[in-house]
């Protein structure tokens, strides 16, 4: 499962209590509840701490592409309600993840340094396991 499934970085928001919230967003839904009295701030504060984290550790790629494939991407993404940049990353992951898959069916050892795990499309995606 793909630790990161209720951020979304490219609109830097979490999901938390049906609603997607940017980090000020968040910030000011924890001080309204300090200041109304209510301290169980525990959850909302673990939201905007993995929003921050996975933030903190998401690098910037960019990519050119023919532009009949980046036209595929967009309306793609369209189609399925998301941003490119979601789908770009789902597509690396999947392909990553065929291709650890491809190599170990081949008897071939990891490569040095072992890359981190590649989580695997999220339920619903466009790409569907097949194995």
């Amino acid at each position: 499962m793909d630790p990161y499934a209720d951020i979304d970085l490219d609109s830097e928001s979490v999901w938390f209590d049906g609603t997607w919230y940017a980090r000020a967003e968040l910030a000011r839904r924890i001080k309204e509840m300090i200041e109304a009295g209510d301290f169980r701030v525990a959850r909302p504060s673990q939201a905007l701490e993995r929003l921050e984290a996975a933030l903190g550790q998401a690098q910037v790629l960019s990519v050119r592409m023919p532009a009949d494939l980046a036209e595929a991407a967009s309306s793609t993404a369209a189609r399925l309600g998301r941003p490119v940049g979601h789908l770009v990353r789902e597509a690396i992951a999947y392909y990553l993840a065929a291709a650890a898959a491809y190599g170990a069916s081949q008897g071939r050892p990891a490569e040095e340094p072992t890359p981190p795990a590649v989580p695997q499309p999220a339920e619903g995606s466009f790409f569907k396991r097949t194995t």
